[in-house]
């Protein structure tokens, strides 16, 4: 149970992840932090303020969803493992 302990002492975070700089997301997070800052320079105080709201917006929908698809891969990921161990139909589980 190393795993669920580490889990709860919080040892293990499932939000904290970290990529390898020549991976395939690096260049695209390249691009949106180029970009972010190409548009934010392009913008007077007003819009720079909206820019951030909107920003903010997008992280906490980014967050949930993150949330949400976590939640729905491990349920699956333990109904695969109960169907792997028991041959019970997915129906029955």
């Amino acid at each position: 149970m190393q795993v669920l302990e580490d889990l709860y002492l919080g040892d293990i975070r499932p939000s904290d992840r970290s990529f390898k700089r020549n991976s395939q997301y690096a260049e695209p997070l390249d691009e949106l932090v180029k970009v972010g800052d190409e548009l934010a320079a392009t913008l007077n105080e007003k819009e720079k303020e909206l820019f951030e709201s909107f920003m903010d917006a997008q992280r906490e929908v980014t967050v949930l969803t993150d949330c949400e698809t976590f939640c729905f891969a491990f349920k699956l990921g333990a109904k695969i493992m109960l169907d792997v161990l028991t041959d019970a139909p997915m129906k029955e589980i």
